[in-house]
């Protein structure tokens, strides 16, 4: 734009005194004058780039960073909470409290204990574990109590399968989550549930015996 100016003014100069003797007075006051209006217009800009508003497309955004080897690989490691990587844990920081998990132990809600006996019904480990779901009532408290219930199996090897039922986002300010794990056997192509076991995970850390969180 500046540009397309001052070569209007110079072009405006030059058809006027293109008949006539060009005096070095009139050419010396017309690139004073170009000068003048350049550092106008150099002006203008800076204030239009100042009163503009950023748009959210130009401004700078914050990205989560992680670490290229604490990154969980898929299929490698069924115990990894994804969740956790998106979590601001400064509160929890900044009150000295250290994030902790507790042991396994029986995990003692009822269910139909014909989910537990080699019976001709469930052919695949996932179908069984979702039928116990269904059964014990898991998803009971989703979106009330528990923001997040995900699930995800292991398979040991053909006949031994551990699936894994993970809470997150527990209305508690002790107890973040809780992971219940099922043991799964196959027994003459049926699978059946040997145990079921459950641990909480802990904002505040986790008692001395590693059985209560804080």
């Amino acid at each position: 734009m500046k540009r397309i100016f001052i070569l209007l003014l110079v072009g405006v100069f030059f058809s006027g005194c293109s008949n006539s003797e060009v005096h070095q007075e009139k050419v010396t006051a017309l690139e004073k004058e170009i000068k003048e209006v350049y550092a106008q217009l150099e002006d203008k800009e800076l204030e239009l780039e100042t009163l503009s508003p950023k748009t959210e497309e130009t401004e700078p955004g914050e990205f989560l960073m992680i670490p290229k080897d604490e990154i969980p690989l898929l299929w490698k490691d069924v115990d990894a909470q994804l969740w956790d990587y998106l979590i601001d844990h400064s509160l929890a920081e900044e009150n000295g409290w250290e994030r902790d998990v507790t042991n396994w132990r029986e995990w003692d809600g009822e269910y139909d204990q014909g989910l537990g006996k080699t019976n001709q019904t469930w052919e695949t480990p996932g179908v069984l574990m979702n039928a116990w779901m269904v059964d014990a009532e898991i998803s009971e408290g989703l979106g009330v109590d528990v923001w997040e219930i995900n699930t995800r199996i292991a398979t040991d090897d053909e006949n031994k399968a551990e699936g894994y039922i993970m809470s997150y986002g527990m209305r508690d300010d002790s107890i973040a989550g809780s992971d219940i794990k099922l043991t799964m056997l196959k027994e003459n192509d049926f699978w059946y549930i040997e145990k079921a076991e459950i641990r909480y995970r802990c904002s505040r850390g986790v008692s001395e015996d590693g059985d209560l969180c804080l």
